[in-house]
């Protein structure tokens, strides 16, 4: 009597194609989500930033410890990071990379100049002038010689909105503050506009000549009332001093609703959305990573065992561990 074979065990169906749909679903989630969080991100390319900076660009003839000491103790009250800068680095190259900084707030306590023919203003470095030095710059119109009344002969680079406008990098939703002596002359916002073009959102500075001692407190006094008071704009701006020995009225740029009504309180709470959002993008790279790669070992599995392919269970848990673990390496 002849034996019986054993019957060859019956191999095990790993995806039904009730699972086969389910893993299509899960899969095709994953990419929306992922096209959704990265549609969010490049929407805001341009964000606010929680950097500042001071340039102290009057530091060594005009310097004021206590006014540098309150800015940065009301900006950190409020989480930016404070970079200060002083005058013996406020050159050329300095003003060169100031766009590339990513700082959602600006304040500029330097000199500037109103030229000669009334037709702009200009920011002076502490970089003395030379001819031989920038020339093609200031051929361009990036750089001009700008003096000081009290110093006879001495002259000094000065930078122009021109200088502004073709600077590498952009001023993320940027509030500039111009602390010096017409650095927002009616009839010559050259200037600010310079950085509007730059993607700036606001531009602060006076209209006429300004005495830093008044131009530092009340500085200190807009922050206050800004980043303490969560005041608007215009409303800030309208509660500073104006200068009684020059005349000078603090004022802003553009005078547009939109930026009379802004509150630097929104501008941060964008920058923490988009921080956030960025965070969420980061922490489920590994995981969508992870995912899709169990997903699509599940359905190379599939698509082997219908070619007649050897594949066991025990090799695909250990590709599907792998690929996990290589995932959260490569994060």
């Amino acid at each position: 009597m002849s034996k019986k074979k054993p019957a060859a065990p019956k191999e095990k169906r790993l995806l039904s194609n009730k699972q086969l749909t389910l893993i299509s679903i899960i899969l095709a989630s994953i990419i929306i989500i992922g096209s959704v969080l990265s549609f969010m991100l490049l929407q805001t390319p341009n964000k606010f930033s929680l950097n500042a900076i001071v340039v102290d660009q009057l530091g060594d003839n005009s310097s004021n410890p206590e006014f540098v000491a309150n800015v940065t103790d009301i900006l950190n009250a409020t989480g930016f990071k404070v970079t200060y800068y002083e005058s013996k680095d406020v050159n050329v190259p300095f003003f060169s990379g100031l766009a590339k900084g990513n700082y959602g707030i600006i304040i500029l306590r330097a000199h500037s100049a109103l030229r000669i023919d009334g037709s702009a203003i200009d920011f002076f470095t502490s970089e003395e002038f030379a001819w031989n030095k920038y020339s093609q710059m200031v051929d361009d119109g990036l750089l001009t010689r700008g003096n000081y009344s009290w110093e006879t002969g001495k002259y000094y680079f000065a930078i122009t909105p021109k200088f502004i406008e073709n600077l590498e990098g952009r001023f993320p939703r940027s509030l500039v503050i111009a602390m010096g002596c017409w650095s927002l002359k009616q009839g010559c916002e050259g200037m600010a506009d310079a950085f509007m073009r730059k993607d700036a959102t606001a531009y602060v500075g006076w209209s006429e000549e300004v005495d830093i001692g008044h131009s530092d407190n009340e500085t200190i006094k807009l922050l206050r009332l800004l980043l303490e008071e969560n005041k608007t704009i215009a409303s800030a701006v309208g509660s500073i001093a104006p200068d009684l020995v020059f005349g000078s009225v603090m004022g802003y740029y553009p005078k547009t609703d939109a930026v009379s009504s802004l509150k630097i309180s929104d501008l941060i709470a964008e920058a923490k959305v988009s921080s956030s959002l960025q965070g969420a993008a980061t922490s489920l790279k590994p995981v969508l990573v992870c995912l899709v790669s169990s997903v699509s070992i599940s359905l190379k599995m599939r698509k082997s065992l219908r070619f007649g392919l050897s594949t066991t269970s025990n090799v695909v848990r250990r590709s599907h561990k792998a690929g996990c673990e290589e995932s959260h390496r490569s994060s």
